[in-house]
């Protein structure tokens, strides 16, 4: 009988409940969020199924990969997910998973992402069904003014689980020069490029050229580039 393993398990940011069917995880999720009920209808009906307490192989994967992640130690995850909800859900949470450890987005850009830029609170509300958190990041969705916006887990874990990946989250300069060119937005928030020979700024996803290794000057999109060594002011995306 097809049913989905499910499994409590305390973390620093707080009791998690997991659950996995046909050798997939379709849960990850805080056990005393406001959603709680509706999200596992959700799961179980959209399954046909039950919750069984009961371990699994990937449950125990699962929780080994969180408590590197929150170490600090893990930056993806690699468990097999099934994601429960409509075919718009899905295409907002696939759309969350390119959101890279360290950076953030906004639900106006989700929107953008999934080519439907009018659908700003359906993706906000999708963002909120996602059942699969932290591998599934909707953490890193913020406000477009920059402030931190609705999570189950609380504020303070959310803020907590940002600072997290933030403080773990740098590149070297080599690793950053690898994804200029590439025309893929997740690294957006992570850094920008100076071009010595074009006096141009440019994001990772910018559509130019790629420039080579040694006319490259990267910064943090953190800091400003200094008016001492940095003279240009055209900005290129």
């Amino acid at each position: 009988m097809n049913q989905i393993n499910i499994q409590y398990y305390k973390t620093t940011i707080g009791e998690l409940i997991l659950g996995s069917f046909d050798k997939r995880l379709c849960l990850l999720d805080f056990r005393y969020r406001k959603m709680r009920i509706t999200v596992d209808n959700r799961i179980k009906n959209g399954l046909k199924t039950e919750f069984i307490e009961q371990d699994d192989e990937i449950l125990e994967q699962t929780r080994k990969q969180l408590d590197e992640y929150l170490n600090g130690d893990r930056k993806e995850f690699d468990i097999p997910l099934l994601m429960v909800g409509s075919d718009f859900q899905k295409s907002v949470w696939n759309a969350l998973m390119k959101v890279s450890y360290g950076a953030t987005s906004t639900y106006l850009q989700l929107a953008k992402d999934i080519n439907n830029k009018k659908a700003v609170r359906a993706v906000a509300s999708a963002n909120g069904a996602n059942s699969i958190g932290l591998i599934i990041p909707c953490h890193r969705i913020i406000g477009s003014d920059g402030k931190l916006v609705g999570y189950g887990g609380g504020l303070p874990v959310k803020k907590r689980l940002l600072k997290l990946e933030q403080n773990n989250s740098v590149l070297s300069d080599d690793e950053k020069y690898e994804f200029i060119g590439k025309k893929d937005t997740k690294h957006d928030d992570l850094f920008f490029t100076a071009v010595k020979t074009t006096g141009t700024f440019c994001l990772p996803s910018c559509s130019a050229k790629k420039p080579n290794r040694e006319n490259v000057i990267f910064y943090s999109t953190n800091n400003e580039p200094s008016p001492t060594t940095v003279f240009w002011g055209r900005f290129r995306t």
